[in-house]
């Protein structure tokens, strides 16, 4: 299901979403859900991870909503794949409930945001257009996210390419980021840009889960080293 040239042109105000998931009849449902809200625009459906690199050459979509498992290809594997061929795509993976594992995977490996299933169509618009901001969302609904204790030692993730290094962060990530080189702690960090110390904290917590790291000082050297 792909539209035209002329139907696929991003209007002005709207977001292009790709729906790839090996389950036709979500993946239909979410289609037109989607239509239903004025500033989004479906550009397609893939079926499995290589019509999904097709279409991003094709369709040029803004955000992807992106299955965890597919036929021919772990979704987790596919994320590298699309950062590599169209960086400046956003990705919001689409997991089941029981899906911890595979969802912890998906963060490091500087997925924008992450869905459950059964997230509502209010829930799903709302994590689209902020993630096509330039910001992060990741479901309440995870358990993994509230600490963002997360062990990856039995993950065997390869280290990310620096293409896909450069592109991790958002503009307010990077933001504290910078911060972080001058030596501030969370507290100057809130204080600074207007934010509670909780978010700050949470913020740092998910640097560090992008890094795939477990100190603030391994992210300093590792934002030194790309930013050179």
């Amino acid at each position: 299901m792909t539209l035209s040239p002329e139907e696929s042109i991003n209007k002005q105000g709207q977001v292009k979403v790709l729906v790839a998931d090996g389950h036709w009849l979500f993946a239909k449902n979410t289609v037109t859900l989607l239509s239903s809200d004025p500033r989004i625009v479906s550009v397609g459906i893939a079926k499995n991870g290589r019509e999904c690199l097709d279409m991003i050459h094709q369709s040029r979509p803004d955000v992807i909503l992106l299955d965890i498992r597919f036929p021919d290809i772990n979704g987790i594997k596919l994320i590298d794949q699309i950062k590599i061929a169209r960086p400046e795509i956003k990705i919001i993976m689409m997991a089941e409930l029981d899906q911890d594992g595979y969802v912890a995977a998906s963060v490091k490996k500087a997925a924008e945001g992450l869905l459950y299933k059964d997230c509502s169509i209010r829930e799903m618009i709302q994590a689209i257009l902020k993630v096509a901001e330039g910001s992060n969302y990741y479901s309440p609904s995870s358990s993994i996210f509230p600490n963002m204790k997360i062990d990856f030692d039995d993950l065997h993730i390869p280290a990310k390419p620096v293409e896909i290094l450069k592109k991790i962060l958002n503009p307010e990530e990077k933001e504290i980021m910078g911060l972080l080189i001058k030596g501030l702690q969370n507290k100057e960090i809130a204080s600074a840009l207007g934010l509670s110390v909780r978010t700050v904290n949470e913020k740092v917590n998910i640097i560090l889960l992008k890094f795939g790291v477990n100190t603030r000082l391994e992210a300093v050297l590792s934002w030194a080293h790309i930013k050179d």
